[in-house]
């Protein structure tokens, strides 16, 4: 049975103790989608037929088939620059091939920085280089180091970037899956996950950016 985590770590290194958050999410509450979108996305959609574990996962669509629209599974509010916040979680690939457009669809993790509010945009956190492979199901994470630039940055939006393309009979490879996602960042940092209560320094947290995002 698949498990919403809460857990609070501490990590030991040489230069003294460092403490952390982690949060996690598998959609299997049969509601939760994501905390907002970019872009053109089709359907949104939790779904109980197909999962990396359990029963549930949240299925995506582009539509229409144009730019790279965006899904936004994580927020984490409070980060400064030099903050590492690290992501994972598993994605569904069933098309291998490196020629365009056997590859379609694929994804990969990407980030922006927002103000308070998610809906914002405060500058480009990059992400992975690294597409899903065609595999099934394969884990996708990247560590961000927090650079923010603009002063009104003040949170990292982590995002299921969606790449979609045609098939050689034109039809379109435009669907995607996510289960499992695991957030860690340092104490005193807020994690927003999916429907669910935020972990981390709520008091400090500005909650009307995101409570209307929640689905």
């Amino acid at each position: 049975m698949k498990l919403m985590i809460t857990v609070l770590m501490l990590t030991v290194c040489a230069t003294g103790a460092m403490a952390q958050i982690s949060a996690s999410y598998g959609w299997e509450d049969g509601i939760g989608t994501a905390l907002g979108t970019y872009g053109n996305v089709g359907e949104l959609v939790n779904v109980n037929d197909f999962s990396h574990t359990g029963s549930h996962s949240l299925y995506m669509t582009e539509d229409p088939l144009s730019s790279t629209p965006q899904v936004f599974l994580a927020w984490v509010h409070g980060v400064q620059t030099g903050d590492e916040v690290t992501v994972s979680w598993w994605s569904y690939d069933d098309t291998p091939g490196a020629v365009s457009p056997d590859y379609y669809p694929r994804s990969r993790v990407w980030g922006h920085y927002s103000s308070d509010d998610i809906t914002t945009y405060e500058g480009s956190a990059s992400g992975g280089a690294d597409y899903t492979t065609g595999i099934g199901w394969e884990e996708q994470t990247h560590t961000f180091v927090c650079d923010l630039v603009d002063p009104d940055a003040t949170a990292l939006v982590i995002e299921f970037r969606l790449y979609s393309g045609t098939s050689a009979l034109g039809d379109p490879l435009n669907y995607f899956w996510a289960d499992d996602i695991t957030v860690t960042a340092p104490e005193g940092t807020t994690i927003f996950l999916p429907n669910q209560e935020p972990v981390g320094t709520t008091e400090t947290t500005t909650m009307d950016g995101v409570k209307a995002l929640y689905r």
